[in-house]
């Protein structure tokens, strides 16, 4: 099964931060065995990068993608034009980046990682948390 992840979750997972819900843990452990895969949005890695510089998280950005963009679990996705022309179909996401990652979720039919009170309530995707 696919699965679509958000920044918070991906950077929780990587950290292994008790934040992460169960339920995601549990389809990271799916991906892990081989039995999931992970879609990263691109924007999802633009704003790791950005956290990880300006919090000085505990991972080094660098190898880190190489590892996540090496692994057959986890898939690098792109947003296209069609996921920015759905804006107006999402604007009960506040954030830019946020509706990104809800188009990019949609586009593939798969549900989002996440547990971003304003997509989780505005119900445009499914949620796993």
């Amino acid at each position: 099964m696919d699965f679509v992840v958000d920044t918070h979750a991906l950077f929780w997972y990587l950290t292994d931060d008790s934040r992460l819900g169960s339920e995601a843990s549990s389809v990271f452990e799916q991906a892990e065995s081989g039995s999931a895969f992970i879609h990263i949005p691109s924007i999802v890695i633009a704003e790791l990068y950005f956290i990880v510089r300006k919090f000085n998280a505990a991972i080094d950005f660098g190898p880190q993608f190489v590892i996540l963009e090496s692994a057959s679990q986890f898939i690098l996705t792109p947003f296209d034009a069609e996921d920015v022309l759905d804006f107006d179909r999402d604007s009960v996401i506040n954030e830019m980046h946020d509706r990104i990652i809800v188009g990019v979720a949609r586009r593939l039919d798969a549900p989002l990682l996440t547990r971003d009170r304003n997509i989780v309530e505005s119900n445009l995707v499914k949620v796993v948390w």
